[in-house]
């Protein structure tokens, strides 16, 4: 790639609010988003949504409105492309996503949609960049959908049939003991307290997103390490639950929240509105990591086969000492004299546990999060925010002096222009020098098989130019 285009293609430092809706609403099978806004604001999302889903050219729609229409408001141009969307598609559901300026402009978005008479549901958000960035336009979305819940308990015929006292929040634990005896009991908002197989808790798994790094591969690890501790999941909104799973969010026994800058505020409103507990438990990183994760699950909501996921544990951690020791007896201890960790707070702040506390030493562990968190991991020697602490993450890459990148192509980016050394690997977002081809996940116990080989070959591939730039030297 020539000089000027990795440049370009690396400058990007943050993702708007309306792309964080729109990658929310498009997980949801059978959407389509219509995007009220210019044509940047479309291609960006529909093209951050295609990243990980090729169909999405197929489901976003623009509605370009004219110069005029900030001041005399979108109407015309809505209804224009409601029309497009009514004459050449069929979806499920549509979603009309403001932008910026849109809105600031205050029109009723929900009664011009409604004179379009569309032969399906229609929703509408406001989710420009002046109300944040990717965290807060999909938590707007999934705040939208958690309002249709409500509307959608409330007017349920099969939800005002035969109520008991049975709560399933007051006591979780309790609850899960009572419902195998009455598989039909449900909590005082009537949504039932279990639903399918009431021998085995159920989770709602909130703040997940195939779109980002590896998405998709670590919901499919997360999903596959509860199922097979013997819990059931209910629904993942945002992660590609369908609109009628979704709108039984209540039915679930605890919602987890994987990522709170993502769903946090979800999972209180959802605890206000309908009484659920929830468990803000973080993404799982390495071995110990995924254990420990998973105890904290257990302790709230006891699992029914926890030992399965213990010994699959143990069996992959076994391997890995193994493969790790043969590299030691070659190349050395996984040694750096500096490690840098940037990326989102869950996914920043588990890696930096799995990394230091499994499998490398470092003498220094900086963490840049992306995003303003309270979360404080014990290994990281010095934590930066985006936004706040700009000026010292800039001195961050001045002074580095070498060693491992846990990062995006930004960090990349710009250590490449500061011509500084470093052994480099990707865990998030913007990720342009590096093709993804395989269903690996970074999270979970597969996912500390991958990360662990990753960071192992980053190393030796390094030791490796070394050792040519030390028999060039010689020639």
């Amino acid at each position: 790639m020539r000089k000027p285009n990795w440049a370009t293609a690396c400058h990007h430092m943050s993702v708007c609010a309306l792309t964080g809706a729109s990658a929310f609403f498009a997980s949801i099978p059978g959407s389509f988003i219509l995007i009220n806004g210019p044509l940047w604001c479309y291609f960006y999302a529909m093209k951050y949504v295609e990243d990980y889903d090729a169909s999405a050219l197929r489901r976003f729609h623009c509605t370009q409105p004219e110069g005029n229409a900030l001041v005399y408001g979108t109407e015309k141009d809505l209804l224009a492309g409601l029309d497009f969307v009514k004459n050449n598609f069929t979806p499920e559901r549509v979603f009309i996503v403001n932008n910026c300026s849109v809105s600031l402009v205050g029109d009723d978005i929900a009664g011009i949609a409604a004179r379009a008479e569309l032969p399906c549901p229609v929703y509408a958000v406001d989710s420009g960049g002046i109300a944040g960035d990717f965290p807060q336009g999909y938590e707007i979305a999934l705040l939208r959908v958690i309002d249709e819940v409500a509307k959608y308990r409330r007017t349920k015929p099969a939800a005002r049939k035969e109520e008991n006292d049975i709560n399933c929040n007051a006591n979780v634990a309790n609850a899960i003991n009572e419902n195998e005896e009455d598989t039909n009991a449900t909590n005082e908002n009537g949504a039932r307290t279990n639903s399918g197989d009431a021998s085995k808790p159920s989770l709602n798994l909130l703040g997940l997103t195939p779109t980002c790094f590896r998405g998709e591969e670590d919901i499919a690890e997360i999903c596959r390490i509860l199922e097979t501790a013997g819990y059931r999941i209910n629904a993942i909104p945002g992660g590609g639950s369908a609109w009628d799973e979704i709108m039984e969010l209540p039915n679930a026994d605890l919602n987890l929240v994987l990522r709170d800058e993502l769903a946090l505020k979800a999972a209180k409103k959802l605890e206000n509105d309908f009484g659920m507990p929830f468990l803000s438990v973080g993404m799982p990183y390495g071995i110990q990591g995924t254990l420990q994760w998973l105890e904290k699950i257990n302790e709230v909501l006891p699992a029914t086969n926890l030992e399965a996921v213990r010994q699959e544990a143990e069996k992959v951690n076994a391997r890995l000492q193994f493969r790790s020791s043969n590299m030691q007896s070659l190349w050395g201890p996984l040694w750096f004299d500096n490690i840098l960790i940037a990326a989102p707070p869950s996914e920043a702040a588990g890696i930096a546990e799995a990394v230091r506390g499994e499998w490398a030493d470092t003498g220094n562990l900086v963490i840049h999060f992306t995003h303003d968190t309270g979360l404080r991991p014990p290994a990281a020697d010095r934590i930066l925010l985006a936004g706040k602490d700009d000026a010292a993450m800039k001195e961050t890459f001045e002074n580095w002096k070498g060693g491992l990148v846990l990062g995006s192509s930004l960090e990349a980016s710009r250590l490449v222009r500061l011509k500084k050394p470093f052994i480099n690997c990707n865990i998030a977002l913007p990720s342009y020098h590096e093709i993804i081809a395989t269903d690996e996940p970074l999270c979970g116990i597969r996912g500390a098989a991958n990360l662990f080989e990753k960071i192992w070959n980053a190393k030796l591939q390094d030791c490796m130019d070394g050792v040519k730039e030390n028999q060039g030297s010689t020639v």
